[in-house]
């Protein structure tokens, strides 16, 4: 659905966060883990599949995600099905990279 791309925001840490009443309700009401306390598990396991994707690709969280050209070239290669199907869970990927880079323009502007 294209509103898990809009309405729902990736954290790094592997938490999720609704952008909309609808996505936060839908987020507590299958415990998708918008917090620590509400599912630790998925948010961890989240986590860890997200830094080994990145890893896979040439990016280290742990050294920091500042090259902007380089995130914009993975999120591109990550978007490009292979076999006709994305890598598993390269639209969570996708999506925190996204916001990470939002945020850090965010920053510039201030």
């Amino acid at each position: 659905m294209m509103e898990c791309e809009t309405e729902l925001r990736f954290k790094i840490s592997g938490r999720v966060e609704g952008l909309s009443d609808r996505a936060t309700i839908t987020i507590q009401v299958l415990n998708l883990g918008d917090d620590e306390k509400n599912n630790r598990a998925l948010i961890e396991k989240r986590k860890q599949l997200s830094n080994v994707l990145l890893l896979a690709n040439g990016v280290d969280t742990d050294e920091g995600l500042e090259d902007e050209e380089l995130l914009e070239m993975l999120i591109d290669d990550l978007a490009q099905p292979q076999n006709d199907h994305l890598e598993p869970f390269a639209p969570v990927v996708i999506n925190i990279l996204r916001n990470w880079l939002q945020l850090q323009r965010n920053d510039l502007q201030l």
